[in-house]
């Protein structure tokens, strides 16, 4: 491809392609071009239209082309340059305009400036509508709204409401499980192109009515097996398969299946889910059985849940035409328009083949003779129709499109690398390319073409193959940029390795945990021994680039750990901050000041900053306390009077919270939101008025919605004049650093989707679901997702204007199954190539391995690369150490504003009353789980008359806070009150006393009267002795258990469940919170404190499914293992910071899990006890320390 010469090529009317490679001047050459056209060619600037990307990128080129206007013309007027431009020159020698008439141009184009168009693409449709209203069919007044997440929200409530409200029963509860919620239909539609026209492939076929009528005939076909072959299905799982849910809940799955098939009650949610375990697939056969047919009934199962999957994906489609035409509807009553529709329309309008299109289409040609497109290879093919039909066959247009199709990385937004090729296939425009890189170092330049020569096909496009870029050899970057490290030069370019243990693989989550430890550490050394020229590396001056916000955020905590001055560039939510969870606690306390309880959590938080030493003497200096409560009393009335703005600065002033919270290494940033947030209160019931609940209930809505926030709801910067600068690759796309840190490229960037798009046969978009797609499909998908790693990979890597360092981690190679081959990343694909050397390509067992060394070094020898590349590794098992270039910063270790006054005393000690943790996906509540869903109450029947009537009491969410309620009322050492108690409490949960009151207490008389493993009863235990429901909350770090596994003694409970049922959902947390939640008793005896928790889970319904190993596969299912070490970790801390001289193995004497309703038949049966191993405890102690 020709290079372009900005000064000297010749301007031709009609399309030019300009291919502009990172680094090249693309605003240079741009601002060039305005200049030649205004003065060879005598273009007004107001008939110059200039499209860029972004409101940032349009004042930028005003401000340059402007700029060159103005030393243009005084160039011509005789002023002497430090430097003239090579373009000024050259005008001044042309033959075909004299100097005077340049004069006059140029004069004339700095005076009428302001006409120049030099806008984002939605600013110039805008202007189209407007100006032409008549002619788009668009109102004259139409106002731009940015409301469309909320719109699609009310479209699928109206969905829900017109399909499900009176719908059958089986209808209503296949669409209420968790496969096809309303959320997941509102996620699914907003990740459709939303100006492109597109196929949804998944649904082709497939009519809803039909799935519906599939849905009755199969529930049909189950009912009649149930009623004549019942009984051998249940007696098959319950001896000839593996234990899992189908054969560990078959008394529950033989209930709810009775309920519907024999009893003719209605059909819910909880009897539809049923089939997910009861089906063939899901039923493992012992190895003796393992030739036998299973059960007819669970064939008919499989068939029947694969039907409820062709009805919620036939659901989607239906619901997606509904949504586009209800939107519709909404918008054109309402005069609204979206960002997407000021294109869709524009376009549709300058295509019309009718004499209306025409007028319009010769009224915008007229209006403009030449038109310059920016970032091209990002715009849509609704954009290439809008600027098709305009100026690409006219003859008598300029149209210049820029951009590098090796950067289009915006594909989640529209983004059509394909069209970009077949626009300048059809329009036949001549293509130039800007191939000198002026703002990168020399050396660098060269690794960066030998890195992407590696391959062969490194964007994996038969259009875009690679095309090496010269530096700019003794130019301004090489003078004033080159990287040093402790006064030698260096490879600019380093691949750092990470060495794990041979054999063995590692997943993301540790992957990113040993890189960031290595990371903290290289990043410090470069701030201490590195220099950029002759000046020292700053802060500023580095970037670390990850794939995803979560990633960036993770790397943030770190380098605030470490003290590194680090900012986050991101779409995070601000509701989604931690500080908005407080501000709303502080809410809570100012609007229900008389509850003590809400005022104690308010200035609990990290924002009011009270701690443990507070609440303890408040309860001795109760004039303190009245001074608080008398303080949020005040600023509630400030509230009411004064608006929440001024209340809220006025009380962080009283509680100095502020100054307190810039003491912590995340002090900016915290205050930074505290203040937003505040701003955000206020103009929220500033502009619709909210009485101080409503405000609260409003606040409350956002936090749970923080995924689809207005721009002004994103996280604004705390200051980011001196600090390391953490960004997304595409949020870091235009930019330049001088040194880059890409740390996780080689990893997975995120969460899986379920849809996908892809470009079939015929160059359509498809949208399908990963898990329906075809394997061509899923093929295309892939290999298009691949594509564009390649670019992303790109884009980070030619941010860098000195020094470039990528990481590479030894993280497993999988398979896209759907695709039938392996997911590789472009940086692994890349650096283990074999192209260089014209040797085969690896095999896919040789892929898998994924360790580079091999392939990497002896290319860096045999190319002699050593000077642009440099490869090194870093050990797993290297030592800690913080950097040394900076001051230490002190740390309080103080479990700050986590320890909260109670109600009782214990002489010796006294303990707090809260706990809870928000992990994602597991319940820490303390809720009773009976594999039964959301308090849906089921009694159950069983055959066997001898069994204990406990079995027959409901089970569910009321019944476990009935239970719950019960334990916590009793006197253990008075049975006298109990009658009274458990009477009072059936009635207020709603239960029969007559029918239930002599069940309830035989169960009871045995919990309390049972010896536990340490040789005493409840019935010891006296009221002083006791305390319930006792609170706590400390901050977790995201995805961080997996630290715990190698250092924890295997034979422990803790690490068999982190590595077996834990391991999925637990290591694999993605988001940082708190742990709070509610402890249900803490018991002293013989000076030993006890931790205790009630448990009403029915387990297999009868007193057989107690046994010790039962009770400990029923901790391991639902996660109450890691409950209970996580509860110890804050019971401790307190019994440290209130037992002089306290001793693990004096002052505590273990865990009880007491599964109420299997006490009492058998010596043993329904108590789970552990006492953890002290180190044990100490390590997650310490753990947690970590992440405060």
């Amino acid at each position: 491809m020709k290079a372009f010469d900005c000064a000297n090529e010749s301007l031709d009317r009609g399309v030019t392609l300009l291919e502009a490679s990172a680094g090249t001047g693309k605003t240079y050459a741009l601002a060039r071009i305005f200049l030649r056209l205004v003065v060879e060619e005598g273009v007004e600037v107001g008939k110059l239209l200039t499209v860029t990307f972004t409101k940032a990128a349009t004042e930028e080129l005003r401000g340059r082309i402007r700029e060159l206007l103005v030393d243009a013309l005084a160039s011509f007027q005789g002023d002497t340059l430090a430097e003239e431009d090579p373009t000024i020159t050259r005008l001044k020698k042309l033959e075909s305009v004299p100097v005077d008439e340049c004069i006059r141009r140029l004069r004339l184009a700095i005076t009428c400036f302001d006409e120049a168009i030099i806008s984002t693409i939605h600013g110039f449709c805008q202007r189209v509508l407007a100006e032409n209203s008549l002619e788009t069919n668009s109102l004259f007044e139409a106002e731009l709204d940015q409301s469309s997440p909320a719109l699609v929200a009310e479209a699928v409530r109206d969905y829900w409401r017109v399909h499900f409200s009176q719908a059958d029963p089986l209808i209503s509860a296949v669409a209420s499980i968790d496969k096809i919620k309303p959320a997941s239909v509102v996620e699914f539609y907003n990740k459709l192109p939303s100006t492109q026209e597109y196929e949804i492939g998944f649904s082709q076929g497939l009519r809803l009515e039909e799935t519906q009528k599939n849905l009755f005939d199969l529930l049909g076909f189950l009912k009649n097996l149930w009623i004549e072959e019942g009984q051998d299905y249940l007696e098959f799982v319950a001896t000839k398969i593996r234990k899992y849910t189908a054969s560990k809940k078959a008394a529950i799955h033989r209930a709810l299946l009775d309920n519907v098939f024999l009893h003719e009650r209605s059909i819910t949610p909880e009897f539809v889910e049923i089939f997910e375990f009861v089906r063939a697939s899901k039923l493992t056969l012992l190895k003796d059985y393992e030739n036998e047919p299973k059960p007819e009934f669970s064939q008919v199962a499989e068939k029947f849940w694969d039907a409820i999957d062709d009805f919620s994906q036939t659901l989607r489609a239906d619901a997606v035409n509904f949504i586009d035409s209800k939107i519709s509807s909404w918008k054109r009553e309402r005069g609204i328009l979206s960002f997407d529709d000021l294109l869709s329309v524009t376009a549709e309008a300058v295509s019309r083949q009718d004499l209306v299109g025409e007028s319009l289409r010769q009224s915008l040609r007229s209006s403009f003779q030449v038109a310059m497109i920016d970032e091209f290879q990002d715009t849509d093919p609704v954009q290439f129709t809008i600027f098709r039909e305009l100026f690409a066959s006219t003859g008598d247009h300029w149209l210049f499109l820029i951009g590098d199709p090796k950067q289009s990385i915006y594909r989640f937004r529209g983004a059509d690398l394909e069209a970009y090729f077949k626009f300048g296939n059809e329009t036949r425009g001549q293509k130039y390319s800007l191939d000198t890189n002026y703002r990168t170092v020399t050396p660098l330049v060269e690794a960066t073409n030998s890195f992407f020569e590696k391959s062969d096909d490194s964007f994996l496009h038969p259009h875009l193959k690679f095309q090496t870029v010269n530096p700019k050899k003794g130019g301004s970057a090489d003078q004033n940029k080159m990287y040093l490290q402790s006064g030698e030069v260096v490879a600019p370019f380093e691949v750092r390795e990470l060495i794990y243990e041979e054999g063995s693989s590692i997943n993301d989550t540790e992957a990113r945990r040993l890189i960031i430890h290595d990371l903290v550490q290289q990043v410090g050394q470069v701030l201490q021994e590195g220099k950029i020229g002759t000046e020292s590396v700053k802060p500023e001056d580095i970037a670390i680039l990850v794939r995803s916000n979560p990633q960036a955020l993770e790397v943030w905590e770190a380098f605030r750990a470490n003290n590194l001055p680090a900012v986050v560039f991101s779409d995070v939510s601000l509701f989604s901050s931690e500080e908005a969870k407080e501000i709303l606690w502080v809410l809570e306390g100012l609007l229900e000041y008389r509850n003590e309880r809400s005022v104690r959590r308010a200035l609990a938080t990290g924002l009011l900053g009270m701690n443990s030493n507070d609440f303890i003497n408040w309860q001795n200096d109760h004039s303190s306390w009245e001074a608080w409560l008398s303080c949020f009393r005040q600023h509630h009335d400030m509230w009411r009077k004064d608006g929440i703005y001024v209340a809220l600065i006025s009380l962080f002033r009283r509680a100095y919270a502020v100054s307190q919270n810039l003491r912590r290494t995340d002090g900016e940033r915290r205050v930074t939101n505290f203040l937003h947030l505040a701003e955000v209160l206020h103009e929220a019931s500033s502009l619709n008025p909210l009485s101080p609940s409503s405000l609260i209930v409003w606040l409350r809505d956002q936090i749970q919605d923080a995924g689809n926030q207005k721009e002004e709801y994103q996280l604004r910067l705390e200051s980011e004049a001196t600090a390391i600068q953490i960004l997304t690759v595409h949020k870091s796309k235009g930019l330049e650093y001088p040194v880059v840190f890409c740390p996780f490229l080689s990893l997975s960037p995120g969460q899986r989707d379920e849809s996908f798009f892809y470009h079939d046969r015929q160059g359509s978009l498809v949208v399908e679901l990963k898990n329906r797609a075809g394997i061509e499909a899923a093929g295309q998908g892939l290999l298009e997702e691949d594509q564009e790693d390649a670019r992303v990979l790109y884009v980070a890597l030619t941010r860098a204007a000195s020094r470039c360092v990528l990481y590479h981690a030894p993280v497993s190679i999988k398979e896209n199954k759907e695709a039938g081959a392996l997911k590789i990343p472009a940086l692994t694909r890349i650096l283990r190539s074999q192209a260089w050397c014209e040797e085969p390509d690896l095999s896919e067992e040789a892929w898998k391995q994924n360790r580079i060394a091999s392939e990497v070094l002896p290319w860096i020898e045999q190319k002699s690369l050593g000077a642009l590349i440099s490869f090194s590794t870093f050990d797993a098992n290297a030592s800690y150490s913080l950097p040394s270039w900076q001051d230490s910063v002190s740390s309080e270790t103080e479990l700050s504003g986590n320890v909260w006054p109670i109600e009782r005393r214990i002489a010796s000690g006294v303990l707090l009353r809260s706990f809870s943790a928000l992990v994602e996906g597991i319940d820490f509540e303390g809720k009773d789980l009976d594999a039964v869903v959301d308090g849906e109450e089921v009694s159950i029947h069983e055959q066997n008359a001898e069994s204990d009537e406990i079995f027959e009491f409901p089970s569910g969410a009321r019944a476990g806070n009935f239970m719950h309620e019960v334990f916590e009322q009793i006197d253990f050492t008075d049975a006298k009150q109990w009658e009274e108690v458990t009477s009072r409490a059936l009635a207020k949960f709603g239960f029969d006393p007559n029918r239930w009151l002599s069940v309830i207490l035989k169960m009871i008389h045995r919990v309390i009267a049972q010896k536990l493993g340490s040789g005493f009863s409840l019935s010891e235990i006296s009221q002083e002795d006791r305390v319930e429901e006792m609170e706590f909350h400390f901050p977790i770090q995201a995805g961080r258990f997996s630290q715990l596994i190698e250092s924890l003694p295997q034979e422990s409970l803790l690490s068999r469940y982190l590595q077996g049922v834990g391991q999925e959902r637990v290591l694999e947390i993605e988001s940082e919170g708190y742990l709070k939640g509610l402890m249900d008793l803490i018991f002293r005896r013989d000076g030993k404190y006890y931790l205790l928790d009630w448990k009403s889970n029915r387990l297999s319904g009868h007193e057989d499914g107690f046994s010790t190993q039962e009770i400990e596969a029923e901790m391991m299912d639902h996660h109450y293992i890691l409950q209970y070490h996580l509860y110890l970790v804050g019971l401790i801390r307190f019994l440290k910071s209130r037992i002089h001289d306290f001793d693990y193995s004096t002052h505590f004497g273990g865990v009880y899990y007491l599964f109420v309703r299997g006490i009492g038949h058998d010596s043993g049966k329904g108590i789970f006890y552990d006492l953890p191993d002290e180190n044990l405890v100490v390590q997650l102690d310490t753990f947690f320390a970590k992440t405060e």
